[in-house]
């Protein structure tokens, strides 16, 4: 039976404009615009991670699709996960995550808190080379081989940690999108720091946790319909239709939803 490990991923509450954060996704916007560039049909492809045992890779093809809209977001590119090179959706990310969380609500809870951790850049290291990646210590890399031996059944073929690594791609080019000034980082302080990884990340925690509060409440009423509380999925469609997309959590839920992992 999988066990909790609250000591280990426990964490306090990230507030503000934090300087080793920005300093981090700095770090990142500069690498990722020095990426070179294919075409539309040719776009060039570069490995962030290469995963043991089956050498997953999980990489970026750059330029990405939104560069050829009519209003274009001139910096994007695919996040790509190399299992049949797959582009994960955002229906599909909280699907995976929903799906965990109906099959065991520790880890569902812990996964929450690991994508916590990976949208602020928590387990992150500076290589050699000077680059910033995920690089978790053992303690963490074996609670997430725990996860998915338990929850197996529900996992895509490629696992965990890949699954794990292309968040953390999806919320870096979100900041190559959001936070590029005439070919600069730029986080200045009339645009919202939580713009773009942190956003996006922290939505794929309240998204599925919210959902997931809405099913079991469906599933406990499903006799008498009447009685079903329809606030979590009603308060989600409220949030995505206020910001365009974007339903992050505050402090307050936050402590609440990932109690006792995450503290003031």
């Amino acid at each position: 039976m999988y066990q909790q490990h609250y000591e280990i991923l426990k964490i306090k509450l990230q507030k503000g404009r934090l300087d080793e954060l920005k300093n981090k996704r700095i770090n990142r916007i500069n690498e990722a615009i020095n990426f070179e560039t294919g075409t539309r049909n040719e776009p060039k492809k570069h490995i962030i991670y290469l995963l043991p045992p089956n050498n997953i890779e999980i990489f970026f093809l750059k330029p990405g699709k939104e560069v050829f809209r009519k209003n274009p977001n001139l910096y994007d590119m695919t996040p790509v996960i190399g299992y049949n090179d797959e582009v994960l959706t955002f229906d599909k990310i909280f699907a995976i995550i929903l799906k965990i969380g109906l099959t065991d609500e520790i880890i569902f809870k812990e996964l929450l808190v690991l994508i916590y951790r990976i949208a602020y850049m928590i387990d992150f290291e500076e290589m050699s080379n000077n680059k910033i990646r995920f690089r978790p210590n053992e303690e963490i890399k074996n609670i997430i081989k725990e996860m998915e031996i338990s929850t197996k059944d529900n996992l895509p073929n490629y696992g965990l940690f890949s699954f794990l690594c292309f968040l953390d791609l999806l919320g870096w080019n979100e900041d190559v999108k959001y936070h590029i000034i005439n070919n600069q980082p730029y986080f200045g302080k009339e645009i919202n720091f939580m713009t773009g990884r942190l956003n996006t990340l922290l939505s794929c925690i309240a998204i599925p946790y919210m959902g997931l509060l809405f099913i079991n409440e469906v599933l406990k009423y499903k006799n008498n319909k009447q009685n079903i509380d329809h606030n979590s999925l009603l308060s989600i469609i409220q949030r995505l239709l206020k910001s365009r997309g974007i339903c992050t959590p505050n402090y307050k839920e936050l402590i609440e939803w990932l109690n006792p992992y995450i503290y003031e």
